[in-house]
């Protein structure tokens, strides 16, 4: 991925280049333009001649022309910009990189029961690792993804459209570059539910009615034009009187314009974003059943959802002229402009009110499948795990997908003959890394995303974890207390019979050696009953001894350390049995403590 991303960032400043060249001749001819109707405008007044008139004029709808093509250029040149961005961030992160996306700490909660303890929100996280959405409802789903998972029926299909997406950068890179544009407004749905929950009370249906509007307009238009042709006092007054009476009339309605800019103010933008969201999705030829069966939802009976979308943007763009003096007196003067953006945000209201939330969750959705497809694709070496339809967790070369290429040890291991495996091993030799791998991978599998290995076949558990917990001064509750209520909500859902992955790295800490002994051991008897498999992380050897006594439940493994040349030295390898050698003088003594 490193080559492909060096060459595109070279591609595309090549054409921001080109873009920036061309910006140049466009503002060129504008200011000629500009110079044209100046001087057109100054010798008609001098000497009424019609030709100057029409230079004028035609100096106008030019600079008009050039304004709007070098609007849309600049668009042109700031996605490409963006494209650059792109690029440039995932090749800082495929060498290695922090990723430069926002980490998800706005979901964290201490009190989950597994992603706090799985590190999945916040820095250095799973999510910040998977994150590229552009949108606060994809990252929304992302993290609800994550941290509440569909039904497992649903991954196989999820599956499917996150290789599709993998394999088509260009068009996840557009539509991430799409969302780059404006930062989207957080109170956006909720004022778009506001308004839409509003009781209608339209202004008058007389005066916003096109035919009405029409002859107003054609009126005070027609006898400026007849003015500017012939300039006398008296047709002077005819266009003010036209003029004054449109002026009036539009704010007479001006409660009604009022309400709605308020209802919709600032979201005009967000739309507009979600527009080209929508346009890119619309364009798309996706095969995948997911990703299809979100393109045929945009299907709307009036044209295509992007261009209503964008539509109602534009509308409501036109309601900020009305801190413009100049803007507001000139477009309502001469055609009633803010009638007709009244006018058609009622018709978009009732056309597409019903529809308008549901294609803000479409783009959410596909946003977060953009960010698990780019995953996929900077992970190429990782595969994509097979759904076991009874309980089994069983893998080949398992590594945490969170650590570096070069630091990863990855494990193999089978859960499939015994429902826990019983973790023993000394300080820092890798007990609780290889927890948090079970874990994350379980959490990547359910999202149908790629794991971190060779081979892994895995049953969508139920997750649960008991890892590191923390004491709260606020609640009154010592750590203790907060351990022994997590055990508490893992048997609660243990008891329900659902099959559940249980992860527990060293259990009732807070509690002296023999207290604590006794309560994890009649703590994993207890487990054992239970529709779950699981790995617990202990120091207790005769915790391990458990699983001499019932094979058919626990199973011993360890991790170790050895000292070399008086230096500890950790190989974080899994080995079936017990571990007898214990690290923590050790450890001290490298540290100096002793």
């Amino acid at each position: 991925m490193k080559k492909i991303y060096k060459e595109r960032i070279d591609r595309y400043k090549g054409q921001v280049q080109q873009l920036r060249e061309r910006g140049i001749w466009f503002s060129t001819g504008r200011l000629a333009a500009v110079v044209a109707s100046l001087l057109g405008g100054y010798l008609y007044l001098d000497s009424y001649e019609t030709f100057w008139i029409i230079l004028c004029v035609l100096g106008v709808a030019l600079f008009l022309f050039l304004l709007a093509r070098h609007t849309e250029l600049r668009r042109k040149k700031k996605h490409r910009e963006n494209i650059v961005l792109l690029n440039q961030r995932e090749l800082k992160y495929v060498q290695g990189g922090k990723p430069e996306w926002p980490d998800g700490s706005v979901y964290r909660d201490p009190d989950h029961l597994y992603t706090h303890d799985l590190d999945i929100f916040g820095p250095h996280s799973l999510f910040a690792h998977l994150n590229r959405t552009v949108t606060l409802r994809g990252a929304a789903r992302l993290a609800q993804v994550l941290a509440d998972p569909d039904r497992p029926g649903v991954v196989p299909a999820r599956q499917e459209a996150i290789k599709e997406l993998a394999s088509e950068l260009d068009w996840r890179h557009h539509f991430t570059a799409s969302g780059m544009e404006v930062e989207e407004d957080p109170q956006m749905t909720k004022k778009i539910a506001r308004w839409l929950d509003e009781k209608e009370e339209s202004a008058s249906a007389l005066l916003i009615n096109p035919v009405t509007r029409v002859i107003l307009a054609s009126t005070a238009i027609g006898l400026g034009l007849y003015f500017v042709l012939s300039p006398t006092a008296a047709h002077f007054n005819w266009f003010m009187y036209a003029f004054g009476i449109n002026l009036i009339l539009v704010f007479s309605q001006f409660k009604f314009l009022r309400r709605e800019h308020k209802a919709l103010n600032g979201i005009a933008p967000s739309l507009q974003m979600y527009g080209e969201l929508l346009a890119a999705m619309e364009k798309s030829d996706f095969k995948s059943a997911e990703l299809a069966a979100l393109r045929n939802r945009l299907k709307t009976g009036e044209g295509k959802a992007s261009g209503s979308l964008k539509k109602l943007g534009r509308l409501l763009n036109g309601f900020d002229q009305t801190s413009n003096v100049v803007a507001l007196l000139l477009t309502n003067g001469l055609y009633l402009y803010h009638l007709h953006v009244l006018q058609s945000l009622y018709k978009w209201k009732r056309t597409h009110g019903k529809e308008i939330h549901d294609w803000i969750e479409v783009v959410g959705e596909m946003d977060h499948l953009v960010s698990l497809g780019n995953f996929a694709a900077n992970y190429p070496e990782y595969t994509y795990p097979e759904l076991a339809e009874e309980p089994a967790y069983e893998g080949e070369e398992v590594g945490h997908p969170l650590i570096s290429r070069a630091k990863r040890v990855s494990n193999s291991f089978s859960l499939e003959d015994f429902k826990y495996m019983v973790l023993t091993g000394s300080n820092m030799s890798g007990k609780s890394t290889f927890l948090k791998t079970l874990g994350v991978n379980l959490v990547l599998a359910r999202a149908g995303a790629p794991v971190c290995a060779v081979k892994l076949r895995v049953y969508p558990f139920t997750l649960l974890s008991s890892m590191k917990l923390i004491d709260s001064l606020e609640r009154e509750e010592s750590y203790f207390q907060a351990e022994v209520l997590r055990l508490k909500s893992i048997r609660r859902v243990l008891d329900k019979g659902e099959p559940c992955l249980v992860l527990l790295d060293e259990i009732l800490r807070g509690t002296n050696s023999e207290d604590k002994r006794n309560g994890t051991r009649l703590f994993m008897e207890k487990v054992g009953s239970s529709n779950a498999k699981g790995v617990i992380a202990t120091h207790d050897i005769d915790i391990a001894e458990l699983a001499d006594k019932q094979p058919d439940v626990f199973r011993a493994y360890y991790f170790e350390s050895k000292v070399v040349n008086d230096q500890l030295f950790f190989d974080y390898r899994l080995r079936k049995g017990i571990c007898t050698t214990p690290n923590a003088t050790d450890l001290m003594r490298a540290h100096g403590i002793i």
